[in-house]
């Protein structure tokens, strides 16, 4: 119910170390962060207005060539945060 509502009438956001990404539901975007720690926040905004709404803050360590994928949803009630989330990592491709 909640994604029938914010689809149409909200964009998402990406604060990433204090610089704000708009973003696009459903798609994935890069980011290239230095080693050392970053403060990712994910946020809404409704169309129309300029206030962030349902902050989801997340702290992270990058290290020296490490890619991080962090996934944020929100919950089932519209209050509830855009949550950032820090995804298992992905096993290196071997090269041939």
């Amino acid at each position: 119910m909640n994604a029938i509502v914010l689809l149409p009438c909200t964009r998402p956001f990406l604060r990433l170390d204090g610089q704000e990404h708009p973003l696009t539901w459903g798609q994935t975007s890069s980011f290239p962060l230095t080693v050392g720690p970053h403060l990712v926040e994910t946020f809404i905004r409704y169309r129309g207005t300029p206030w962030p709404a349902g902050t989801g803050r997340l702290h992270v360590e990058v290290g020296e060539g490490e890619d991080i994928d962090v996934l944020a949803r929100n919950g089932p009630l519209n209050h509830q945060p855009l949550q950032p989330r820090l995804l298992p990592r992905r096993p290196p491709v071997p090269s041939t």
